[in-house]
């Protein structure tokens, strides 16, 4: 079941299990998701006054996992010749007010922007960046969702982005609408198919449990390695 708690003035989101296990224990996983596993007969109050407890681990190791989402090789001066990752490929800024064309041009491995200051192509390239993920997630939601449907999965009924610190995306069953982390640009195409399944399937399943894994197995077979890459983004 998934819970929030105000933990230090933040709104941190946890996934609560109660199995057979002697004593509370509490995982982050590389993602920035939370897991707390604790006996049956274990309060919710007591659960979260031992988050309370781990505050300041909670928060600490939510931070590292904000920074390396927020430093997989964005550009940071937006200068002629900056490295940046686009789907997973490294690829060339070349800027330049005297580019025969207006706006961004896209030829791998390198990045056009006819632009006369950082400012400028900032918003050139971040306008692109997000054109960009956008048509490549409508692209794989045309192909992912009708494997849902044969489920009795509805397709979304609301589909948003948004920058976000520390989750790749975000699902809404009692909305029906999915969300996804523009920073998903830099990663690979599978990684990002990866998130896509893994958010259709919390329409089945709002937990992270054996019948969640098994339905994103069913769809996407080596999840689990994909997962794991995407652990290094």
């Amino acid at each position: 079941m998934l819970r929030q708690i105000i933990l230090d003035g933040r709104l941190v989101e946890y996934e609560l299990i109660k199995k057979r296990v002697k004593n509370i224990n509490l995982r982050i996983n590389p993602d920035g998701s939370i897991k707390v596993s604790c006996p049956y007969r274990t309060s919710v109050e007591a659960v979260e006054s031992f988050m309370r407890a781990e505050s300041a681990f909670i928060i600490r190791s939510l931070a590292k996992v904000n920074y390396r989402i927020d430093n997989a090789a964005r550009p940071s001066s937006y200068e002629d010749g900056e490295q940046v990752k686009v789907f997973g490929e490294m690829c060339t800024l070349h800027v330049s007010p005297g580019f025969p064309f207006k706006g961004v041009r896209y030829i791998y491995p390198d990045i056009y922007i006819n632009s006369d200051s950082p400012e400028k192509t900032e918003r050139l390239y971040d306008k692109w960046k997000k054109g960009m993920l956008k048509a490549k997630i409508e692209e794989m939601l045309e192909y992912y969702v009708p494997m849902f449907e044969k489920k009795g999965v509805k397709p979304p009924a609301a589909v948003s982005y948004r920058t976000m610190s520390s989750r790749w995306g975000v699902c809404s069953p009692s909305t029906g609408k999915v969300t996804f982390n523009y920073n998903l640009f830099e990663a690979p195409e599978e990684l990002i198919a990866y998130v896509v399944v893994h958010e259709l399937a919390h329409f089945l399943e709002a937990n992270h449990s054996d019948r969640f894994w098994k339905h994103v197995e069913d769809v996407m077979p080596d999840y689990k390695a994909r997962r794991k890459l995407l652990r290094d983004y």
